[in-house]
């Protein structure tokens, strides 16, 4: 069995999956085809928020309880009633979108109805009303087999008596550093045993990202939320079988395996030969190595206008021969047949973030044709996320970055003999 934790942020990340992600940033791009980027310190969403308690007795939110008391006021009524038998047979995306606006209170208004999904997975949203301000609420239902167990988590998860799983979060903020926008969240996922799950998310937003907070909380409490969630009239989707047409085609390999290994301090260090003398140096910074088979380094410089952030990844990939549409901005192919780009000005957010932090990023990637890589960036400030700016601009125009980039000084890592 699965631990409960591995298995339901890959449930609601589902559920939310038609929301507008994140922007990437260029590298990031480059990893579709194949190019492996640095850690990032992106904030997942998480079932785990450390404001709530979910006790044997019940599940205890900043002191209110959930399970078997009071609980909290209902934002919007009363949740549908659920009824005693368990439809059965195939479901359409529709259908479940039609499920959950059954479900929903009578005194909602309800606009913007979507329906998604596939590979044994439905997800569906609308917007609700109340009178008090738009509300977004969010559902994935899966086929069996996201089972798990609470059994390493007792303090963020509850198996019940009828043996599904239950885990809730009330009023988890959308972003961590202060949550630009206010948007919060109030979410319930159940795992029925041999029957499928069901993920619900209700926002105090008509978005989850790029919207501030159009009410002071979500529509719908974690109570009816855990309602609607519970009803028998939910129909899973099926099961998807296994093909067996045959055995699947291995992945090509890399050409960077069998390569030597580069240290990463190598890699700092001719980062630090290239950048200009009269500048500043701190927080060196290193990842990968080893047989990973990338380097990445860092330094934040100051050249007396504020902190820099500038930052290296070298790489084996499976060589990148053309621009296309999901590649790097500002694409050419140059007549050594490597492809390069860059980007000038790049927000580290799409949408209330980059307001209250204003972090800019130049970037450049060189992709050669036995299957280099490198990419490097410049930001106007320390990191790249959740941090403010301290200078105007990136300390490093995309020519300037090209110009490094194309040292021959630089060293490509492979995976050694492994």
């Amino acid at each position: 069995m699965n631990n409960l934790n591995d298995t339901l942020p890959d449930l609601m990340r589902r559920a939310t999956e038609n929301l507008e992600p994140e922007s990437t940033d260029l590298v990031e791009r480059g990893m579709r085809r194949g190019t492996i980027l640095r850690r990032r310190r992106t904030a997942l969403l998480s079932f785990t928020g450390a404001g709530a308690v979910l006790a044997t007795a019940g599940i205890v939110i900043g002191g209110t309880q959930l399970f078997g008391g009071t609980g909290e006021a209902p934002a919007a009524g009363t949740a549908g009633q659920s009824v005693t038998e368990e439809a059965t047979g195939p479901v359409t995306q529709k259908e479940t979108l039609a499920t959950l606006m059954k479900l929903l209170p009578a005194n909602l208004k309800v606009t913007k109805p979507q329906s998604w999904g596939g590979n044994g997975f439905h997800g569906a949203s609308v917007v609700v009303d109340d009178g008090h301000g738009p509300s977004k609420i969010s559902l994935g239902v899966t086929a069996p087999g996201a089972d798990g167990t609470c059994a390493m988590d007792p303090g963020t998860c509850k198996t019940r008596p009828d043996g599904s799983l239950i885990s809730v979060e009330a009023y988890g903020p959308t972003y961590g550093e202060g949550n630009p926008g206010g948007v919060l969240r109030n979410s319930v996922t159940i795992v029925r045993p041999s029957s499928g799950s069901i993920s619900l998310i209700s926002f105090n937003a008509a978005e989850e990202k790029g919207v501030d907070k159009s009410r002071a909380k979500p529509a719908l409490s974690v109570e009816q939320l855990i309602t609607i969630a519970d009803s028998q009239t939910w129909r899973f989707p099926l099961q998807q079988k296994v093909p067996t047409t045959g055995p699947t085609k291995p992945e090509p390999k890399s050409p960077g395996a069998g390569k030597p290994v580069v240290p990463v301090q190598q890699t700092l260090h001719n980062l630090k030969k290239l950048l200009p003398r009269d500048l500043t140096l701190t927080r060196p910074e290193t990842w990968g190595g080893g047989t990973a088979g990338h380097n990445g380094a860092a330094y934040v410089i100051n050249d007396g206008k504020g902190l820099s952030r500038i930052d290296v990844f070298v790489s084996y990939e499976q060589p990148v021969t053309k621009c296309g549409p999901e590649g790097i901005a500002h694409c050419q192919v140059r007549s050594d047949g490597a492809v390069v780009g860059w980007v000038k000005d790049d927000p580290s957010y799409s949408d209330a973030r980059q307001k209250v932090n204003g972090v800019l990023a130049n970037r450049v990637e060189i992709h050669y044709p036995d299957g280099r890589m490198i990419g490097m960036t410049s930001y106007n400030g320390p990191q790249e996320k959740d941090a403010r700016h301290t200078r105007v601009k990136p300390a490093f125009t995309p020519d300037q970055l090209m110009a490094m980039a194309n040292d021959k000084a630089w060293k490509f890592p492979g995976t050694g003999t492994r």
